[in-house]
């Protein structure tokens, strides 16, 4: 009888243990891979923002010249797709600056994505100009976008939200894209500062209130570039067998933000509405991305 007893207490302790062990939290499996896309996405941001200040203080003129080159204030910096971190444009002085500043162990992580983009502070965009327009009161923002594989969206949002917290020493500068119930606007209480007033989207970080939160200006947020190449925007479209939809709120992004220049203390980007298309893009169409 003795022997059956603990035949029956051991087989009890060994099913408990694989019970355990398929019913983790699912804070064991997720959190891993969110630190690892939020790490990685915040490292290249970090390498760009000094890259870019490299080349401005060591390059100034060629910096300068590569920064008049583009007629919409979109600017590439650096960019991971299938598999190999490039340039995108053959003219991109900055990017050896960038270079510089990653260390050999670093590993890329595909469709991660920076890029500067410049913008009027009216965020009024005429049909052509550049970082460089004296005209207009610039302000620069770089912008760093990695897309969250679909395997993984959908996740505990709580449990994500504070792996990357986490892995990105607590920072509000990263976090996933949220859309924001009403556009960013002055209201009673603390005045909102450097914010682009009428932005639709903010970044979601985990122990930070959306009234202190970083918001994306809709012009940077609706131009930004999926792919190298005849590539959909953030704003566009994709097509999927249950149809289109808006690329942006169908899907799930870790974004990293970081104000440049451009604005004084106390200053804000004036309110603008709508999704504002760049004056080069034909279309903001595209297949998924």
């Amino acid at each position: 009888m003795f022997f059956w007893m603990m035949l029956a207490s051991l087989m009890g302790v060994i099913m408990f243990g694989n019970l355990h062990e398929k019913t983790k939290d699912q804070e064991n499996f997720i959190a891993p891979v969110y630190q690892a896309m939020a790490l990685s996405a915040y490292q290249q941001h970090v390498f760009a923002e000094q890259g870019f200040l490299d080349a401005m203080r060591l390059a100034p003129e060629a910096t300068n010249t590569y920064l008049a080159s583009s007629n919409d204030g979109i600017v590439p910096l650096v960019t991971v797709e299938n598999e190999q971190m490039g340039q995108v444009n053959n003219e991109n002085t900055i990017y050896k600056y960038i270079q510089g500043r990653i260390p050999p162990t670093y590993k890329p992580q595909n469709n991660t994505r920076t890029y500067l983009f410049c913008i009027p502070k009216s965020q009024a965009i005429p049909e052509n100009f550049s970082c460089n327009d004296t005209a207009l009161d610039i302000v620069k923002y770089i912008m760093t976008v990695r897309q969250i594989p679909q395997r993984y969206d959908g996740a505990d949002k709580m449990t994500a939200l504070k792996a990357i917290s986490e892995s990105t020493a607590h920072s509000r500068f990263i976090g996933m894209l949220q859309k924001a119930p009403t556009p960013l606007a002055q209201s009673g209480g603390t005045p909102i500062t450097h914010q682009p007033l009428g932005a639709d989207y903010y970044i979601l970080s985990s122990g930070v209130a959306p009234v202190n939160s970083v918001y994306v200006p809709n012009y940077a947020l609706c131009n930004f570039p999926l792919k190298n190449a005849g590539s959909p925007t953030l704003g566009g479209t994709s097509t999927e067998e249950s149809g289109s939809s808006v690329i942006l709120s169908s899907k799930s992004f870790i974004v990293a933000l970081s104000l440049v220049s451009g604005l004084n203390p106390g200053e804000n980007l004036t309110s603008t509405v709508s999704c504002p298309a760049a004056p080069s893009s034909a279309s903001s169409e595209g297949e998924e991305p």
